[in-house]
């Protein structure tokens, strides 16, 4: 197919809008248009040039460079093909393309600046470097007005002195460097750098030069200043420096110029100290050390100005040179002295003494030396390092010396447990000074640390006799100490006894002291002598009257002296309301309010028990004792969910631990609200083979006051099935008074209607009595009154009851006494028990079962049985019966019944 041609105005459209949209940055759409065009004008050499330049913007520079070559190859005239062609070939750093590309574009326009500075900058890209400098310099000739080449001229020429000073060729890098500064002498790196240059050859005459010479063109420049300051220093030209920042000061420079003025102010005072005579004579002295006058110069200098360290230093050295001498050693003695250098000044004053032990004051420095060191001894408790040194004052101190050694070895031989050299040494100075009562105060101390007590104690009390009243109080105080320690030690062996004597002994040396009579009250008590604490206690309380400590004593002495724990429980109650945060009132409330809940216990007095230890436990929530009372009052109170929930906290021996946790399981199902009840008996006649059964079926339901119960009885024999319906209410109404009310109907075998209520009392000291009435009507349509009067007594684990019932039969008075005891192995639930009964009537238990009607003929029963606790849910029983009971009182014929009760209990 023919290529088609695009007429001139279409093409040019065509190339505006590719143009536009190459400026907008919309490659895509360009890319649009081009390609369309080309469809129709595949070898339209601005295609290809604007295929290559998207190529190229996309960075694809392969088919970049395809797209353009075939742009100059359709037209060898298309400059920018070549120029994007340039661009292609740098960027891949194919640098020679490159250069070949520009050198065709040059011989269009041979004059072209831009293309010239891009073939250099190509040399270089491609290493040339040489190539590229020559080029540079042939341009620069033909372009001699161009500033930006001549810029870069100059720019080459620093690059090429940075690059000859990093390579150590300091001389061609001035060399280039002056060049530079006479082509512009307006450059202020180029001072610079020639300045830096200079400085590093040493030639500080030229660098100062070239400095003047900047500052001629900057007269005020801060770095130029600098370098200027920096070479005067070298040279140690202070004056000029100093000139030079005071010019600039007035000038209005800044506070920079002030510090460093105040800088070279103290170098100029320093390099003229260099000048001083002292700084001679060191350098003398630092040459020769044993030079006397340069010596004597530079010591009396140093230590006038203070410099103890340099002129120990400078008198060591010409000690070493010398010799040591006492004049030498009294100045080294002298310089440690300013320093206050302790250990050195005793150390040389030792050796002093040593050298020259006539010299007066070197005696008495030694002798000071050593005082103050006893004292650090005595101060630090190092004993024995002090005993040679109280030796060497005993020689050669002056009298009161001589007593200050004394008296350190006493001290001494006190401390380190050599008493028997103190006492020698102490008995001496008492022989010396008898009526130096300080001295026997030290002897009875002697007999106290060899734990002699009666020595020491007969000390002060013979001094207590002969010493005024004023002076004897200044003694009691190490009595006091004594006799409580001994006191102390007799109460850690557990000689009470002994410890209770010296109490005594005290107080009659001291009546009115507080621990004294503290002590005399505890030993007593625990000597059990009771009388005499509260004698003491009394006593104590009069001296003390508002001494809480000793009220509550006195409220202990009472109680056990035979005071009502229940008064002394109110009184210490006043105390904790007076003083509510006092641990020791707090204390004795608690423990009084357990003795007294000891006594509420046995009193069955449950809820004020309750009460009581609420307000204890307020103090210590956490004792476990109390706890375990209030659940015992609960347990009293049939409260069995709370007495299980406070009886928990008891924590019980290890032989304690089965029977604690069998109680345990008894009240948490006491605390159960419903429970379950099967009963079977098994009834048989002596003299007959067949047997009678009841079962028994009941369900209570139980409150914290009440308990409702429905019962049925069930029974057949060989003259039909009997049925009993039973209701039962129980009701506390009180801690101490309780009921129950019985109603029962049947139509055979069991009493037709029965009915009885149960009136009961807790009386004190465990004893309980109860009283009841019943109606019967019996199923031979006999009717049957009943009246019982019952007494029961709980004496630790047993729990025993006799019970009288008078019953009337029609118009016949029948009675019927039986005893029983129960004994509790750890639980109520857990039990054996074994009962008797003797009466012209069967007990009520027989009569409501109609088994015998055996009246106004003696009636005796025997039995036993257990019970026991399986889980806090089940509990079982058994119990056997043996009836004896006369049938023909003509003929004195007696028959036997016997009876297995059969009992299981469900809770829950």
């Amino acid at each position: 197919m023919a290529q088609q041609k695009l007429h001139i105005s279409d093409k040019n459209n065509v190339v505006k809008e590719i143009s536009a949209l190459f400026k907008k940055g919309d490659l895509e759409g360009a890319k649009q248009v081009i390609d369309r065009n080309l469809a129709k004008t595949p070898k339209d050499s601005d295609l290809r040039m604007f295929l290559g330049k998207y190529y190229l913007l996309r960075k694809h520079y392969d088919m970049a460079r395809y797209e353009l070559n075939k742009a100059v190859e359709y037209n060898p005239g298309n400059v920018d093909a070549k120029q994007l062609l340039v661009t292609v070939e740098t960027e891949t750093k194919r640098y020679s393309s490159a250069i070949c590309y520009v050198n065709e574009l040059l011989e269009v326009n041979p004059y072209w600046r831009g293309l010239w500075r891009k073939k250099i900058e190509l040399y270089r890209l491609q290493g040339n470097k040489v190539e590229a400098d020559r080029l540079l310099k042939r341009i620069s000739q033909i372009f001699p007005d161009d500033s930006e080449i001549q810029t870069d001229i100059v720019y080459q020429a620093e690059l090429s002195a940075n690059t000859l000073r990093k390579n150590g060729k300091i001389d061609d890098a001035i060399e280039i460097n002056k060049l530079l500064l006479q082509e512009r002498p307006n450059q202020l790196a180029t001072y610079l750098d020639l300045i830096n240059s200079y400085i590093k050859t040493g030639d500080y005459p030229a660098a100062l030069a070239t400095t003047e010479r900047g500052l001629n063109h900057f007269p005020n420049n801060g770095a130029l200043i600098d370098k200027k300051i920096s070479i005067l220093d070298h040279e140690n030209r202070y004056d000029e420096i100093l000139s030079l920042l005071q010019q600039h000061m007035k000038i209005g420079g800044s506070a920079a110029y002030s510090r460093k003025y105040n800088y070279f102010l103290v170098e100029a005072a320093r390099y003229a100290k260099a000048n001083d005579p002292a700084v001679l004579y060191g350098k003398i002295l630092a040459n020769d050390a044993g030079n006397e006058e340069a010596f004597q110069y530079v010591f009396n200098s140093t230590v006038a100005q203070q410099q103890y360290d340099e002129a120990l230093d400078i008198l060591h050295r010409f000690m070493t040179v010398r010799g040591n001498s006492k004049v030498l050693s009294l100045k080294e003695l002298d310089v440690y002295k300013l320093k206050g250098d302790k250990n050195k000044i005793n150390q040389i004053t030792k050796s002093l003494f040593q050298s020259y032990p006539t010299d007066s004051d070197i005696k008495a420095a030694y002798l000071n030396v050593l005082t103050g060191e006893i004292r650090d001894h005595m101060a630090s408790q190092e004993y024995k390092a002090a005993f040679p040194k109280l030796n060497e004052v005993l020689r050669h101190g002056d009298p009161e010396q001589q007593a200050f050694a004394l008296n350190g070895l006493y001290n001494a031989y006190f401390q380190t447990g050599q008493f028997s050299d103190a006492l020698i040494l102490l008995k001496e100075k008492i022989t010396q000074d008898p009526s130096n009562d300080d001295l026997y105060i030290k002897l009875a101390g002697i007999y106290e640390r060899q734990q002699q007590y009666e020595q020491a104690a007969e000390i002060y009390e013979q001094l207590f006799l002969k010493v005024a009243e004023d002076k004897k109080s200044n003694y009691l105080s190490g009595y006091h100490v004594l006799v409580q320690k001994i006191i102390k030690e007799a109460n850690e062996a557990g000689q009470y006894a002994l410890a209770y004597v010296w109490s005594e002994r005290w107080l009659k040396h001291d009546p009115a002291n507080k621990d004294a009579l503290m002590y005399a009250v505890n030993l007593s008590y625990h000597l059990k002598e009771y009388s005499k604490m509260l004698n003491y206690a009394r006593h104590a309380n009069k001296v003390y009257p508002n001494d809480i400590q000793f009220k509550l004593k006195l409220l202990t002495a009472n109680m056990l002296n035979g005071a009502a724990v229940k008064e002394m429980y109110h009184a210490v109650q006043q105390e904790i309301n007076l003083y509510p945060f006092n641990e020791q009132v707090q204390l004795s409330f608690v423990q009084f309010s357990k003795d007294y809940a000891q006594q509420l216990l046995k009193e069955r007095s449950n809820t004020e028990l309750i009460q009581v230890m609420n307000s204890a436990l307020v103090y210590q929530p956490a004792d476990k004792e109390m706890k375990y009372l209030k659940g015992l009052a609960y347990e009293n109170l049939h409260q069995f969910d709370s007495a299980y929930f406070y009886q928990r906290y008891y924590e019980p021996t290890y032989l304690e631990q089965e029977d604690f946790k069998a109680h345990l399981n008894y009240l948490s199902q006491r605390g159960l609200k419903n429970q379950v009840g099967l009963y079977h008996l098994r009834t048989r006649f002596g003299d007959m083979s067949n047997i009678q059964t009841i079962s028994t079926f009941e369900y209570s339901r139980l409150s914290s006051t009440d308990t409702y119960t429905a019962r049925f009885n069930y029974t057949g024999r060989e003259e039909g099935k009997g049925v009993q319906a039973q209701l039962e209410w129980g009701r506390n109404w009180s801690p101490k008074w309780s009921s129950r009310l019985d109603l029962a109907y049947s139509k055979m075998f069991f009493p037709k209607f029965a009915a009885q209520i149960a009136l009961s009392r807790t009386l004190e000291k465990e004893w309980e009595t109860e009283v009841a009435v019943g109606y019967r009507k019996l199923y031979t349509e006999e009717t049957m009154l009943n009246a019982t009067f019952g007494v029961t007594k709980e004496i630790n684990s047993f729990r025993l009851n006799a019970k009288y019932t008078q019953f009337l039969l029609d118009d016949i008075m029948l009675f019927n006494f039986g005893i029983q005891a129960r004994y509790a192995l750890n639980s109520p639930k857990n039990y054996v028990v074994g009962m008797a009964n003797i009466g012209n009537s069967p007990d009520v238990d027989i009569i409501n079962y109609q088994f015998v009607n055996s009246y106004s003929v003696l009636n005796a029963m025997v039995g036993a049985g257990a019970g026991r606790m399986i889980s806090k849910n089940l509990s079982i029983g058994v119990l056997g019966t043996w009836y004896n009971f006369e049938t023909n009182p003509s003929y004195s014929l007696y028959r036997n019944l016997y009876n297995l009760y059969l009992q299981v209990h469900v809770s829950f």
